[in-house]
């Protein structure tokens, strides 16, 4: 009950800071890349998972454009359900969405599914060890651990630095990033 009161609070507290910073730079996102770690730069083939910004979220798609550009294969996550994880189905730069759940784009049902090695994950606030707070639901938790089952999976966390908090409260189900990336900075996660 206190772990939920205390994410709670840290979600407001981070929704207000996420939104000042949208507001403040609203093409942050075009600087992802530079500080984007050559450690886990995807090569030519690897399948990457981005996301469809929605609400003022730091938009990934300069970053994703660049992937691209260097051949990684992209995919964008959609809602099978309640409590159930994520899949991941194929786009490319310019390819039309649909409305899925929560009205956030995705690709047609009809894209092949992915099985991405790097995902980049919204979220609203995060600290320097790789703790991740999301929106609640627990679908990237949920998609992690089931895709790890079967391969290493990198994921890394995009934000404005003004997101960055000095503890981000977690329970035992909450998956670590393994980096986080900032219009600013990259700061190394969980090891």
């Amino acid at each position: 009950m206190l772990m939920g009161w205390r994410k709670s609070r840290a979600r407001a507290k981070a929704t207000l800071a996420r939104k000042a910073a949208w507001q403040g730079d609203p093409d942050a996102g075009r600087r992802l890349a530079e500080h984007f770690p050559d450690s886990v730069w995807p090569s030519v083939g690897t399948v990457v998972a981005g996301y469809r910004p929605i609400r003022d979220e730091i938009d990934p798609t300069p970053l994703m454009e660049t992937f691209y550009c260097e051949q990684a294969q992209l995919c964008l996550p959609c809602v099978a359900g309640p409590d159930r994880p994520l899949v991941f189905r194929a786009f490319q730069p310019g390819d039309d969405f649909v409305r899925g759940a929560f009205g956030v784009e995705e690709p047609s049902p009809d894209s092949p599914e992915c099985k991405p090695l790097l995902i980049l994950a919204p979220l609203l606030a995060f600290d320097e060890t790789g703790k991740r707070l999301g929106y609640g639901a627990g679908f990237y938790d949920r998609t992690i651990a089931a895709l790890r089952k079967h391969n290493p999976v990198t994921v890394v966390g995009l934000a404005y630095e003004a997101q960055r908090m000095r503890s981000v409260p977690t329970d035992r189900h909450d998956i670590a990033l393994d980096w986080i990336v900032t219009e600013k900075r990259a700061y190394r996660g969980a090891v």
